[in-house]
């Protein structure tokens, strides 16, 4: 038998094994990087929706859904509006738009976190 065949009947020679510890504490290191970027995310949330004032902080807002890639829009019905009113309301998409953005990024930096915790001895998130 030669060397290299007894190192994979015997586990403690193999380099895998001596790899675990360094990938164990990799796994926790980014779970705790993911745990800390959850927390950013939701101040972010909360930050930008109070930025916006009303409607977005009225408790009972609930955001409009946003077109679907392909779909014409419809025709902007204040056309004839005064340009301060049309940007005005033109703005109201674009801070729609942000606070999904927001929403989106802390619900897959919360999502990772949990697949990583998943990783973690013990299996906890």
């Amino acid at each position: 038998m030669s060397r290299r065949e007894g190192s994979l009947e015997d586990p403690q020679t193999d380099s895998s094994v001596s790899l675990l510890p360094h990938l164990e504490a990799k796994i926790r290191q980014t779970h705790s990087l993911a745990h800390l970027l959850t927390k950013y995310a939701e101040q972010l949330l909360q930050e930008y929706v109070q930025l916006q004032g009303d409607p977005f902080g009225l408790p009972s807002f609930s955001p409009p859904r946003l077109p679907v890639a392909g779909l014409s829009a419809p025709a902007p019905s204040h056309a004839g509006l005064p340009v301060h009113e049309r940007l005005r309301l033109d703005a109201f998409p674009a801070k729609v738009l942000g606070l999904r953005v927001c929403g989106l990024y802390r619900e897959w930096l919360s999502r990772t976190e949990g697949d990583l915790g998943q990783l973690l001895p013990g299996g906890s998130a």
